[in-house]
């Protein structure tokens, strides 16, 4: 999948290179629905206060893509506990398993939005602590360190919120590693 970023416009680092989780979510949309994913399916109405739908289903399984801010992980999780012990049907199987998808933290990205190691932490601790019942699996989003790789460029009609595309190009970007294990690393358009 190539790496899919876009300028940001968050003050003090506007323009510079982020993650696009619009993008990257259609990429992963179309790639489920290829592989016979369900997408977008509705809440049963008695669980609708929980949102309106799973992102993909099949076979007892949930697919949560989350790129958006952090607390939404517990709303997931939360979720998916009720769907396990109801046995919910999504497609016509009760729930048993939920993967989660989330980006690494080695990724620039809009303040407060979920990454992968900031997943794990939360879910051990729930885990430890027998919270969940729910199998979960945790998917990261990682890309190798020092190296150059191939990126779509989205610019969107609107700066801030926009699903509409305004431009998108295939280019290329270095990922420079950060200063610190726990820094991001910088994407270098080339």
């Amino acid at each position: 999948m190539p790496l899919h970023i876009k300028a940001s416009d968050q003050a003090g680092i506007q323009g510079n290179a982020i993650f696009d989780p619009v993008g990257t979510n259609e990429y992963i949309k179309a790639a489920f629905i290829h592989d016979s994913w369900q997408s977008n399916i509705p809440i049963p109405a008695p669980y609708r206060f929980l949102g309106t739908d799973v992102d993909f289903a099949k076979a007892g399984i949930i697919i949560e893509i989350q790129f958006s801010n952090y607390p939404f992980l517990l709303n997931n999780t939360l979720r998916s506990e009720l769907f396990f012990k109801a046995k919910t049907e999504f497609v016509g199987y009760p729930t048993n398993l939920i993967i989660i998808v989330t980006k690494a933290l080695m990724f620039p990205a809009s303040n407060s939005t979920l990454y992968y190691e900031q997943a794990v932490n939360q879910l051990t601790a729930l885990a430890k602590n027998k919270v969940f019942d729910v199998p979960i699996r945790l998917v990261g989003l990682f890309e190798q360190q020092n190296t150059i790789v191939p990126i779509i460029w989205t610019e969107y009609l609107s700066k801030r919120y926009s699903r509409t595309v305004n431009t998108r190009v295939s280019r290329e970007c270095e990922i420079i590693a950060g200063r610190s294990a726990r820094s991001r690393c910088l994407l270098r358009l080339l």
